[in-house]
């Protein structure tokens, strides 16, 4: 006698599969060293020859990281870690221009 084995799909029936789309990817800057602990952080999406390209600088110092915007406003922010810095331009970088 047969017997017969009933496989489950790996998801329900109706269920949406979590896919990736570059609107979800998160745009991080490109960092450019200006020695003395100070880096420029640049827009990837915009072109290499475009001043608007550059959005912040910051500055390594005392085991902090100054973060000084350049585009928009928000004046100096400081960060525990040069990590937490790159996290918050990435988030400036994701917002729908107004």
């Amino acid at each position: 006698m047969a017997t017969q084995m009933r496989v489950k799909p790996p998801f329900r029936e109706g269920a949406m599969l979590a896919t990736t789309t570059a609107e979800d990817q998160v745009r991080r800057p490109e960092l450019l060293w200006v020695g003395s602990g100070g880096w420029v952080a640049c827009d990837p999406a915009v072109d290499p020859s475009d001043p608007h390209r550059v959005v912040a600088y910051l500055e390594c110092k005392d085991e902090r990281v100054y973060l000084l915007w350049v585009t928009g406003s928000g004046g100096v922010r400081e960060f525990a870690s040069l990590r937490e810095a790159l996290d918050q331009i990435s988030l400036r970088l994701a917002a729908p221009i107004p």
